[in-house]
């Protein structure tokens, strides 16, 4: 934004049936990469499209959604470092299997939480997110503070400065007149 200049550093296609393909999202995305953008995309959402494997392939750092995700999928993302950024509000909006969050842990993928916050899933609240997480998709308290902080900053490549309470990084910090942290997740909404 300095001098009117956008500060872009990442590139996102939807790789969905009747959006962009498989190949139309590979060629989006090694475009960006060529430009020296981070890969995070979306895909798997509402149908099968190989997102994970497309993910490992062309260097992704993260993939939404997920609903789809292969087997193969969530090997390949694993053996790449790729995070899976799972968004479990459009699975409870839109009535749609959630993400295989649970495989996708066994499976050595790191999972990130995100609210979704669009016009289909329209909410901001992350303890609301968690919550859902735990209900709909299987996570624990402690695997959904983890996935909606040091691993949702890990997503976007800024873990290094944010995302968990260390000296030397930023101090977001909330702090809430609560018996014990999982309240955050048990309220299910801004506590």
């Amino acid at each position: 934004k300095h001098l009117g200049k956008n500060n872009v550093t990442s590139i996102d296609v939807f790789c969905e049936t009747g959006v962009y393909s498989h190949d139309e999202s590979r060629r989006i995305l090694l475009a960006g990469k060529e430009a020296g953008l981070r890969l995070n995309f979306h895909g798997d959402e509402l149908s099968f499209t190989a997102s994970g494997e497309l993910a490992a392939e062309v260097g992704a750092h993260a993939v939404a959604h997920l609903e789809h995700v292969s087997d193969e999928g969530i090997s390949k993302m694993a053996e790449n470092d790729v995070t899976a950024v799972l968004l479990p509000a459009t699975a409870y909006v839109l009535r749609i299997t959630p993400p295989p969050a649970r495989k996708l842990i066994d499976g050595g993928v790191a999972v990130a939480l995100g609210s979704d916050f669009c016009p289909n899933a329209h909410i901001l609240s992350m303890p609301m997110t968690m919550n859902m997480a735990c209900v709909l998709m299987r996570m624990s308290v402690e695997e959904a503070m983890a996935a909606a902080t040091i691993n949702a900053a890990y997503s976007l490549g800024i873990s290094g400065k944010c995302g968990s309470l260390e000296e030397g990084k930023w101090g977001d910090v909330v702090v809430l007149n609560a018996p014990k942290w999982e309240h955050i997740v048990y309220d299910m909404v801004d506590p």
